[in-house]
């Protein structure tokens, strides 16, 4: 009995283009974790580097929450303000400190590049110890820059605490790093108040934040917040009392 024997013939240079193929899929996979960093990264926010005083004015009886958006130049300064939220007595004064202050400007592509900061300025007074803030949504008009940016926004805050022990009184300034979740990752203190720092820094935690976006995805970016004190309410004095 004849047995025949069957043999498969691999076609030439099959074992070369499958390792071929094999190397171009890890190369691909390699690759798209890159390739989204570089995506995330393409767009690198502005930052705020300085801050001077807010005075709370004595004459303004007002609080609440006053909301900037700065127009950067490729050298951080801010030519232009757009008020997106209004406290009357108090905006004025805050748009011509706040000018003043010195930030980086957001960068694109690893370039500076003219850039939108929003800065949220809460006057924090005696009367508001640790209240909800009214947050009225905003709509940004003209848009940030650069197209495609949209700053960090604020969903829902509050009033910080005044302490009882403290006599101190002027602006917090706190650097907030937001991630692409609207988490707060870290605050950086620009402006202290020793006994006021503490609570202005427990007050943002607790901050409902929306993520900004570039071109539509989640990033992570800064928020400047100002927390102002006015000066404590004083005891009334007795007079002629010993």
């Amino acid at each position: 009995m004849l047995r025949t024997k069957l043999t498969t013939k691999r076609p030439k240079n099959a074992g070369i283009r499958i390792a071929l193929l094999a190397l171009i899929l890890i190369c691909l996979a390699l690759e798209a974790p890159q390739a989204g960093l570089a995506g995330r990264e393409r767009f690198v926010p502005p930052d705020i580097t300085k801050a001077s005083d807010i005075p709370y004015p004595v004459e303004v009886v007002a609080s609440g929450l006053v909301t900037l958006s700065l127009n950067l130049t490729t050298d951080g300064q801010a030519p232009t303000v757009q008020v997106l939220r209004d406290i009357q007595g108090l905006t004025s004064l805050a748009s011509t400190i706040v000018t003043a202050w010195r930030f980086t400007p957001g960068t694109l592509d690893g370039n500076p590049t003219p850039s939108t900061m929003n800065v949220q300025i809460v006057f924090n007074a005696n009367g508001v110890q640790g209240q909800t803030l009214q947050v009225p949504p905003v709509a940004i008009t003209p848009p940030p820059f650069p197209a495609g940016y949209l700053p960090a926004e604020v969903a829902a805050a509050s009033y910080a605490t005044y302490p009882v022990s403290s006599v101190g009184q002027g602006a917090v300034v706190l650097d907030v790093t937001v991630d692409e979740h609207g988490e707060t990752k870290k605050i950086g203190v620009i402006r202290d108040v020793p006994s006021l720092t503490p609570q202005a820094i427990a007050a943002v935690k607790s901050w409902t934040i929306n993520a900004a976006t570039f071109n539509g995805k989640p990033i992570t970016s800064k928020l400047v917040v100002a927390y102002v004190f006015s000066w404590p309410k004083q005891k009334p004095r007795s007079i002629g009392v010993q």
